[in-house]
């Protein structure tokens, strides 16, 4: 018997005194805007087929149900655009794309967030009449608006809690600890700048907390940052590791406390590849806090989107035996086309006039660089349908 079936579709504007290259950074951070909305982690297993094309199944607890579904790869272009698409295997849902736009508007902008949702039996009917679907996009559309608000004020963490997120314990003994930071010559005076992050900084914010992107934010030399850091960890607020990065999607696919303990190569099943270790390209120093203080969830807020993967500019899928055509806009320098899963790459230089060589590949991934002012169109065809990419070969990291 064929389950009752409803489409239920979002769709609302917001226009923005900034321009789109200002917000966009808010836009794309989806484990941030999860995390404000109350999405709680869920759980992620990747599956690689025969033909080496990664699958991304995840799974999250909603009340008596496990609701699982699989993730397809993101589609994005930096400024401008992104969707992401999700098959449900069960629940009361089957196909779920969400998607925004930025478009320029006078000095400022206007982002149109959208998303679809196929309901299926009884429970979709009721989450799509009740308005509760209706509800959660805006809680995201809202999560959208307050990070624009927030990243005008000075210092601000976008995201942050405003109570304390740790237990009345914890606090007290942060407290203490802080305390005994401070009379350390290696605080620098930045303990209590460390302690109002670990306080209420976001949980995607803790998890690999970078010393060098911390001293850019509290205006402060990485030097003293990094000696900070390491007294904290000595007095036992922080946790320091070291993570070995994958050179295409650059998460941290292997991560050990002591730097003997960091293997020769690791294997990202992300990307489907095997990598290795190089000390001057992808070994990483990060902190997060002790588990007595801010315990962190297991899980994920995000699969590989925009926001994780910042050093990304551009993606999309083209399909088997098919043909499309970008608009891009692209700062000059040396690129690098590639598949992203495994599969080949062919290096490029783009000129001043922006123009995109001709490439086989249908993803096209920019890393670093700021767009052009000239927009130049490229094609892409690809036999197979799998991922490919462009990619900028000098990556970059955010600040928090």
């Amino acid at each position: 018997m064929q389950r009752m079936k409803s489409v239920y579709r979002y769709r609302k504007e917001r226009h923005f005194t900034r321009p789109p290259e200002a917000i966009w950074p808010f836009v794309a951070n989806s484990a941030r805007i999860n995390e404000i909305a109350g999405m709680p982690a869920y759980k992620v297993e990747e599956r690689a087929d025969a033909q080496g094309r990664i699958h991304r199944l995840a799974s999250i607890k909603y009340g008596p149900i496990r609701v699982k579904w699989e993730e397809d790869f993101g589609e994005w272009q930096e400024n401008r655009c992104l969707s992401q698409t999700r098959h449900f295997i069960n629940g009361p849902f089957g196909r779920f794309v969400a998607a925004a736009e930025v478009h320029p508007e006078g000095t400022g902008s206007r982002m149109v967030f959208s998303a679809e949702f196929e309901c299926f039996g009884v429970l979709g009917l009721l989450a799509r009449l009740s308005g509760q679907i209706g509800r959660e996009g805006d809680k995201r559309l809202g999560a959208i608006e307050r990070m624009i608000r927030e990243s005008e004020i000075a210092d601000q963490i976008t995201g942050a809690t405003a109570r304390e997120a740790a237990k009345p314990a914890a606090c007290r003994r942060l407290r203490g600890l802080i305390a005994e930071l401070a009379r350390e010559p290696a605080s620098h005076g930045l303990a209590p700048k460390l302690a109002d992050f670990l306080l209420h900084a976001p949980i995607v914010a803790l998890r690999s907390i970078r010393p060098v992107a911390m001293a850019r934010f509290w205006h402060a030399t990485p030097e003293d940052t990094i000696e900070l850091f390491l007294a904290a960890q000595h007095l036992g607020i922080m946790v320091m590791g070291w993570d070995l990065l994958c050179p295409r999607c650059r998460g941290a696919k292997a991560r050990v406390e002591y730097l003997h303990e960091l293997p020769q190569a690791a294997h990202c099943s992300s990307c489907n590849i095997d990598y290795g270790r190089d000390f001057t390209r992808n070994v990483e120093l990060t902190f997060h806090p002790e588990p007595w203080l801010r315990p962190l969830p297991e899980g994920e807020l995000c699969l590989l989107g925009q926001g994780t993967t910042p050093h990304v500019k551009f993606q999309a899928e083209v399909a088997a035996h098919t043909r499309k055509r970008f608009a891009m806009a692209l700062r000059p320098g040396p690129y690098r086309f590639r598949t992203v899963e495994v599969g080949g790459g062919a290096d490029a230089e783009i000129g001043a006039d922006g123009m995109i060589p001709r490439s086989r590949r249908a993803v096209a991934i920019l890393r670093w660089g700021h767009p052009a002012t000239r927009t130049k169109s490229s094609s892409a065809t690809r036999p197979t349908g799998r991922c490919s990419s462009l990619s900028r070969i000098a990556t970059g990291r955010a600040t928090p």
